[in-house]
């Protein structure tokens, strides 16, 4: 059973993914590889082409969708280029994540699909947007006169400086022949000729990224090229090879783009960018009243922490007692709810008085320190809670405070328990630890569980929750009742502290109230189905279990880690398709399944074999000298993020003087603004 349990934390830490992330292989990382593998063949360039041609095929060209056509089909067609084919977790900064994230949030506003469709180059591209083949471009395209011809220009998103690059060591200085290589119908074309017309300029066909043309610069296939001040700044990141020897003078503006003639989509996109300028205005740093949040459209800002108790995701929904609560409150008030998730008390404050949160709904106790604090307010009490003590059933039994004498008690030093295990520490002779402020209380229960700790503290309502997969804790004190729960808002907002107290006036042991809370700490019902699928000795782990055993041997891989890592691609669902193509419960793109030999990934065997085995490959790739545990822990962040990603961490990690083949405290430390 630890075994099963240190499988799929194994996964659940290294991966963090759900059942819509996109696929783990990228044509950056595979591109980039320097050795071949026997047992999948490189993803090229050709094989992208076919891609995109595969999916391009089946739609039917010449057929323009205005706003309303757009709308009674569910989904918005955009435009990619392949390389921006970031299968998962793209390098922070990247602008290929910035669009993707601002188009979900235009197609979520209007309760729309997203489907992706790939082009080799912007040539292609172009030519598909007006052969309407999709319904926009939502990537950084820069505003120039001859495109305008062509397509309609939405409002500007950004804007950004255009820099030539050159390798690092490359000493030769700026001249007035340089010869510039960039790709094909790319803007810099034009404010080169504008800005450097004795420059030289060559032209290649594929359309390449930032980091590919670095590489090539690195490679010395050209000495010169043009790239976005943003994605330099986001290489630089992470790599120290190239440099920047001018800045072009006129600043572009970047824009999206849809087909001419298509106004009312135009109209549409335009209305949201308007209202985006002002958020992001806004969503760093604001300290606005609950009337200025509805007048400008601002969403509420909930600032809580990842519990059973407060917020958390199951198969796929957000649940929690306090994410109810604050949800039904932003609806009544019709404001957008925004969720900030914080590690500790001090993070949540902090993030409030900074004004890059609104409200703090946490299971925070009203206690008379916390009340001091001269600029925030509480709220008046929604919950009351008991304090209790937590041991596990088999450690010597407590029946009065005196039992306590000698035993350590556990938690952290910003906990409302903190001042409760003081004074048990000073009356009745027991021990306090204090723990890192990044384990949460139910973090420490579960040590309790595992016996891993002898004691700590919780509230009743997470007791009840934890009780409800759990038969190896006991409570035998009660320390505190009555404790109060409220919520915290800064003393500049009195609009929303009044509007929070009305609420809880409003609804608080009435029926909204008592059956969310009902929901999470009293449904017997519910109680019941939490236990049928607990995971016990002997008890299948999936629907799955013995097609994945099957195939796991022949690679000499736990079964039980590929089970998890297949729940985490596709909520063991076969049919299963994530945004960016990938199919099936272990979620491989279609032409890689194709290059390993495998034609329908939702079949079951098939997906299943297919993941296997790239899991394997990723795994060969990793120095034979490594520790077996660590060349798994590499080929599960290689599975999900690339090969090339990995690498990449690895090299940061030997520059850092950390050591490059080992994962946990080393190479993990470096991906984490990387993968």
């Amino acid at each position: 059973m630890k075994k099963l349990i240190y499988a799929i934390l194994t996964s659940l830490i290294l991966l963090g993914c759900d059942s819509t992330s996109p696929s783990k292989q990228n044509k950056n990382d595979e591109a980039n590889n320097e050795q071949a593998s026997e047992a999948i063949a490189p993803l090229a360039t050709t094989a992208l082409k076919t891609t995109a041609a595969k999916q391009t095929s089946t739609r039917i060209p010449n057929q323009l969708r205005n706003w309303q056509a757009i709308k009674a089909s569910g989904t918005i067609r955009a435009l990619k280029l392949a390389f921006e084919e970031e299968d998962s977790l793209p390098r922070l900064g990247s602008s290929t994540l910035y669009h993707e994230e601002l188009l979900k949030q235009f197609a979520d506003n209007h309760q729309l699909k997203i489907e992706w469709i790939f082009a080799d180059n912007l040539t292609q591209m172009f030519a598909m947007l007006a052969n309407d083949e999709a319904d926009l471009i939502a990537r950084h395209l820069t505003i120039t006169k001859s495109r305008q011809a062509s397509m309609l220009f939405t409002l500007p998103i950004k804007k950004d400086r255009e820099v030539v690059i050159t390798r690092k060591e490359n000493a030769a200085k700026l001249t007035d022949n340089l010869i510039i290589t960039v790709p094909k119908d790319t803007a810099y074309i034009e404010s080169i000729k504008r800005h450097h017309p004795n420059w030289q300029i060559n032209t290649i066909d594929e359309s390449l990224s930032a980091e590919q043309i670095s590489d090539a610069l690195i490679a010395q296939q050209f000495d010169y090229s043009v790239i976005d001040k943003s994605a330099y700044d986001t290489l630089i990141q992470y790599r120290q090879d190239i440099k920047i020897i001018a800045t072009l003078p006129t600043k572009s503006q970047l824009a999206w783009v849809v087909n001419l003639g298509n106004t009312s989509v135009l109209n549409k996109i335009n209305e949201f960018i308007a209202l985006q300028h002002v958020a992001e205005v806004e969503s760093q740093s604001r300290q606005l009243d609950l009337d200025r949040m509805k007048k400008q459209g601002l969403p509420l800002r909930m600032i809580t922490r990842n519990s059973p108790e407060t917020y958390f995701l199951l198969r796929g929904e957000l649940m929690g007692f306090e994410y109810e609560l604050m949800r039904e409150f932003a609806k009544r008030n019709a404001l957008k709810l925004e969720i900030i998730v914080a590690d500790s008390l001090d993070e949540m404050t902090t993030l409030l008085r900074e004004g890059k949160g609104d409200i703090i709904a946490a299971g925070l106790s009203r206690t008379a320190e916390r009340k001091s604090e001269i600029d925030l307010a509480f709220s008046i009490r929604y919950k009351r809670v008991s304090e209790l003590m937590v041991a596990h059933k088999d450690s010597a039994p407590i029946n009065a405070l005196a039992d306590l004498k000698g035993r350590t008690i556990n938690v952290r030093p910003t906990s409302a328990f903190w001042s409760t295990a003081q004074e048990l520490a000073k009356e009745y002779g027991a021990n306090v630890a204090s723990v890192e402020e990044t384990i949460s209380t139910e973090m420490l229960i579960g040590q309790v569980a595992e016996q891993t700790i002898d004691l700590t503290i919780a509230d009743s309502n997470l007791v009840s929750i934890e009780m409800q997969f759990r038969d190896d804790i006991v409570t035998p004190l009660t320390l505190n009742e009555s404790i109060p729960y409220s919520y915290l808002v800064r003393k500049n907002n009195p609009n929303l502290l009044n509007a929070i107290n009305g609420f809880i006036r409003k609804e608080y042991r009435k029926t909204f109230y008592n059956v969310v809370k009902n929901k999470y700490f009293s449904d017997q019902k519910r109680q019941q189905r939490h236990r049928e699928q607990r995971i016990t000795q002997g008890s299948t782990l999936s629907p799955f279990d013995d097609i994945v055993k099957e195939k796991s041997s022949k690679f000499q891989f736990d079964w039980r880690l590929i089970v998890s890592q297949m729940y985490q691609e596709s909520r063991f669902n076969p049919k299963a398709k994530s945004n960016a193509g990938a199919l099936g419960l272990m979620q491989v793109l279609p032409r890689t399944g194709k290059e390993l030999g495998f034609t329908d990934l939702t079949d079951p065997v098939q997906s299943i074999h297919a993941g296997v085995q790239y899991m394997n490959w990723t795994r060969q790739r990793f120095s034979q000298d490594m520790p077996t545990q660590e060349r798994l822990f590499f080929a599960l962040a290689a599975y999900n993020a690339g090969f090339g990603h990995v690498r990449d961490a690895q090299r940061i990690a030997k520059e850092l003087n950390l050591d490059p083949n080992k994962w946990f405290g080393n190479v993990a430390f470096t991906a984490t603004g990387l993968l």
